[in-house]
């Protein structure tokens, strides 16, 4: 059991991705001109390349318009890009349903821009955002590797009115895929110069113009959010993990669990406001993120981590919080709008993962409470599992911060 458990944590954490690496949202306006809704879209580049089958990045799966040089790296072929632009218009409107008042709608795909996510030019403004259209098809120089490249379209929607009628955007991109529910969707619908309206989703794009979320379902959304977020972050689930075995008693627990909460529930509502100017700060907080999960797995192996006090557990909390901050920080950026009842929201979905965390551990160990030597040991397993992926984290994590130093 020991090796089968191992082997999925193991591989669940190969296709879990980075809290800061390359964040870059879809974002989208809509606005009028003449008769014609103009929709410009800028997303992450493998949105559009992946295939369904897509089984990760150390496959040895080929990408359509790319040469795959190493188990990890795929460079952008360009001039096959161009070649067969067409070929890529098809795979956009494949993957990109627009409605008119219900109706699927034919769109033009006027130009696509190709850039490298490190040096994108601004799109969070309408203005800034035509700005990057220039011709049919550009592919900027720095535009090598897939995974760390964007996209920019843009369409004409003929005789439609973004004050009229009801426009529709559904995407089944990357439906298929986990990374799908981290990517975030900012809508800007502009009406005219007065009236603008700005949308922020979370996954699968399902927009209408006139059906906006009312405040109610936003603070659903964002609980869902919230809750999935602590779910499908394995560092979060490795250390919820051990802290409930770590904790000898329930009161114990409850008061461990409490000054982890307090303390990701202060960055989460404060950390976005800290004027971050050095660029190592992220990369080192995902460090610590992951040596915390190291020293707690190595404390409950040698029987000390009933010493482990709130004071230790609320400055944990802070760490591990900065991961939420960073992307609603982000977010604002990009120009979303977080509001406090969102952020209340999402704080609520994700004490709410971390009390499921909870249930399931406890669920689990009754289940196998006849089976005393498999309870005694499972803290154990647990343990070392949790110690080889956060070492791993820490080495791999480790190597973008050191590129930079040695810079």
């Amino acid at each position: 059991m020991k090796k089968t458990f191992t082997l999925i944590l193991m591989l669940y954490s190969s296709a879990v991705f980075s809290h800061f690496t390359h964040f870059e949202p879809r974002i989208i306006h809509l606005y009028q001109k003449n008769h014609d809704t103009i929709i410009l879209m800028r997303m992450p580049l493998p949105l559009i390349f992946l295939d369904d089958n897509w089984e990760g990045i150390d496959s040895k799966q080929s990408i359509p318009y790319t040469d795959k040089v190493n188990t990890s790296d795929y460079l952008i072929d360009k001039e096959q890009i161009k070649k067969r632009l067409n070929d890529i218009k098809k795979r956009i409107r494949a993957g990109y349903t627009i409605k008119k008042n219900g109706d699927v709608q034919n769109y033009l795909i006027e130009s696509i821009n190709i850039f490298n996510s490190d040096d994108r030019k601004p799109f969070s403004s309408l203005k800034a955002a035509e700005q990057n259209f220039t011709s049919d098809i550009t592919i900027r120089p720095s535009a090598t590797q897939l995974f760390d490249s964007g996209i920019d379209i843009k369409l004409r929607i003929i005789n439609t009115s973004v004050v009229r009628d009801d426009i529709a955007i559904v995407s089944i991109l990357g439906d298929k895929f986990n990374a799908i529910t981290r990517l975030g969707n900012i809508i800007n619908l502009h009406r005219d110069n007065n009236n603008e309206s700005i949308t922020t989703t979370v996954g699968v794009l399902d927009y209408s113009s006139t059906h906006l979320p009312s405040p109610i379902q936003q603070l659903i959304s964002g609980f869902i959010n919230g809750f999935v977020h602590i779910l499908i972050g394995l560092d979060h689930v490795l250390f919820v993990l051990l802290l409930f075995f770590s904790a000898s008693s329930f009161l114990k627990l409850l008061s461990l669990a409490t000054a982890f909460t307090f303390g990701h529930s202060f960055s989460l509502f404060f950390g976005n406001t800290i004027a971050i100017t050095s660029p190592v700060f992220i990369p080192s907080i995902e460090i610590l993120i992951a040596l915390t999960i190291a020293v707690t797995a190595i404390a409950l192996l040698l029987k000390k981590a009933q010493h482990i006090g709130t004071t230790p557990l609320l400055i944990i909390g802070v760490i591990h919080g900065f991961g939420f901050s960073f992307v609603f920080s982000e977010l604002e950026k990009e120009g979303a709008q977080t509001s406090i009842s969102k952020l209340i929201s999402f704080n609520i979905g994700i004490e709410a993962g971390q009390l499921f965390i909870y249930a399931l551990a406890l669920g689990m160990t009754i289940l196998i409470r006849k089976q005393t030597v498999l309870v005694t040991k499972l803290p154990y397993y647990i343990s070392i599992c949790a110690l080889v992926i956060s070492a791993y984290w820490v080495v791999t994590r480790s190597i973008p911060l050191i590129d930079f130093v040695a810079i």
